[in-house]
Parts: C-alpha cells; sequence; structure tokens
C-alpha cells in the first residue's frame, strides 16, 4: 500500500492525464541516468519475486537459447547502472551485487543472468530480438504481468503478442516496428500503461471475467516501461516496473479522478471490455458518485 504516516500518498504517475487515447505509443525521450528508478519498495518486489519462484506455479521465467548472450550483456548494462548512478543503493560482490539498505546479497550467475539480474531490482525485465525480420520475445523475467502469460508469450512476434489489444494492429503495429527499428543505443525511451484491479496484488494473471459489486475496494495500476536498446548484442532491453495504489490516492492530484473519468468514458466499447472497465463499473461508482466534493 502506498502509505506515508497513515496518510495516503499520491500515486507517482498517472498516465491518464497525459495520454487521453489508453491505446497509444505515448513514448518518450528517456534520460539514461533514469534507466532503473529504484526505491523504498525494492524490497517487498524482491520477496514477491522470490515466492513465485520458490511457489513455482506460474512460469516467470523462459529464455530461447538464442537470448543467451543478450541475457548477459542485460545483467552486465544493469549492474554497470546501479553501481554508477545508484552507489547509495547498491555495491558490488565478486559476481552481483549487495543491496545497502538491509545488506542483501544478490549473487549473479551464468546459468540464468536474466533470472538473477531481475531480482537486483523491482522491474520486470524482458529482451526482444529481431528475428526472420519481426522483433520477438525472447527471454524474459516476469513476475508481474498484466492480465498475460510468458509461455503463452515467448518466441512470439510484437504482433502476434499484442493481437488481443483491441485496434492496436490497426493503429500502432506499423509504428511500433519502426520504432524498433530506430532505437539507438544510448537513447533510452519510457512510456506507461494504466488500468484498474480489485486487489493489491502485484501479478495479475488472466482470470475468469466478474462483476464487481459496488463495494469493492479499487486500485490503480501503472506500468513504467523502458526500451534500451543494448549496444553488443542489438537486443531490446524491456523493463517493467509496477506502481500498485488505492483509488481514494488520486484525490491527493487535482482533477486526476476526473479525468479517469473522462478517460474511461471515451474508451471504445472494445478497449473497454479488454482493460476490463466495465467490469469495475459498480465499484467505480462511489469513487465517481460527488467529483464535485474531491479536492481538485
Amino acid at each position: 500500500m502506498n502509505m506515508n504516516n497513515g496518510v495516503t500518498k499520491a500515486p507517482k504517475y498517472l498516465p491518464h492525464m497525459q495520454h487521453k487515447d489508453v491505446i497509444s505509443m505515448g513514448m518518450e525521450p528517456l534520460d539514461s541516468h533514469r534507466w532503473i528508478e529504484p526505491d523504498a519498495d525494492y524490497p517487498q518486489f524482491l520477496e514477491h519475486k522470490l515466492s513465485l519462484k520458490e511457489l513455482q506455479q506460474e512460469h516467470i521465467f523462459e529464455a530461447l537459447p538464442s537470448a543467451y548472450e543478450a541475457q548477459v550483456e542485460l545483467a552486465f548494462e544493469l549492474k554497470q547502472h546501479l553501481l554508477n548512478q545508484h552507489s547509495h543503493l547498491y555495491c558490488p560482490l565478486a559476481d552481483g551485487l549487495s543491496y545497502l539498505p538491509n545488506g542483501i546479497e544478490l549473487a549473479g550467475t551464468s546459468t540464468h543472468p536474466l533470472w538473477q539480474a531481475s531480482l537486483w531490482v523491482a522491474d520486470d525485465l524482458l529482451i526482444m530480438q529481431k528475428l526472420d525480420g519481426h522483433y520477438c520475445l525472447t527471454a524474459a523475467s516476469l513476475c508481474s504481468p498484466s492480465h498475460w502469460h510468458l509461455a503463452q508469450k515467448i518466441g512470439q512476434s510484437m504482433a502476434k503478442i499484442h493481437d488481443p489489444v483491441p485496434t492496436l494492429h490497426q493503429k500502432l503495429t506499423p509504428k511500433i516496428d519502426r520504432f524498433f527499428d530506430h532505437l539507438m543505443v544510448g537513447k533510452p525511451i519510457q512510456r506507461f500503461n494504466w488500468s484498474l484491479q480489485a486487489n493489491t496484488n502485484l501479478a495479475q494473471f488472466p482470470e475468469d471475467k466478474r462483476i464487481y459489486p459496488a463495494n469493492t475496494p479499487l486500485y490503480y495500476r501503472c506500468e513504467r516501461q523502458t526500451l534500451t536498446r543494448l549496444p553488443q548484442t542489438n537486443a531490446i532491453a524491456f523493463t517493467i516496473r509496477v506502481y500498485v495504489s488505492p483509488m481514494m490516492s488520486l484525490t491527493q492530484v487535482p482533477n486526476a479522478l476526473t479525468q479517469l473519468k473522462l478517460s474511461i468514458d471515451a474508451m471504445p466499447k472494445a478497449v473497454a471490455g479488454y482493460k476490463e472497465i466495465i467490469y469495475f463499473a459498480p465499484a467505480l461508482q462511489k469513487y465517481f458518485s460527488d467529483l464535485s466534493s474531491l479536492k481538485g
């Protein structure tokens, strides 16, 4: 929960206020110093990842053999970034890192370097490579998915992965392919997604659709995504950091709830179904019923 001395803090990011069209590229240049943004919630994410690994209930790590060199390179680049840009939080071990605030030792591994590197940060780590003319998902450590299974997507092209997203092929698929081709080393990009959920779980796996009743607490889920071209293998590193905030935390930002309602009202029916907004409609009413009384 995003709390501070008993007070609900405002969400760090509110992408619905910047990009009114929910199905949009929303790409923006990123200072390479801000590739990864560690914060005090990191230990929670580490525990989450290790718990999923121990339970072995879901496929949270997959890699094609051809992605091994890219795994090694991403782990190397990430380690250097954390040591150079966040030396107040990390110091080197022989093959890994130590997280200084609580002394956690995070070893590296030659067997699954991407999985081990993903334990250094809150973000999930994915690798995309061009195979037969198409950018494909070739390796991933994915512990906080937004309603998809890694095992069903590994090895697939980005177009195939995005098949379930309404209107995306018509609007964005050609742009995505061109964007990947022109992504340059040293010029990372970030973008954001948002959705709603009825619990605080970081991992949102696909489940049967159901209507959430009016008394269901809702949460605002934001994904901060970054894309970075790796210099040696030419693979693309794709990071995903998830933020989950109580819906009422949006009242801390002027017009945030109003803009959310406007975004939802403007959604095409197919998009609202894909994002499951239609199933949250009864539960949303308590947040939208008296917007005039809210701050902003």
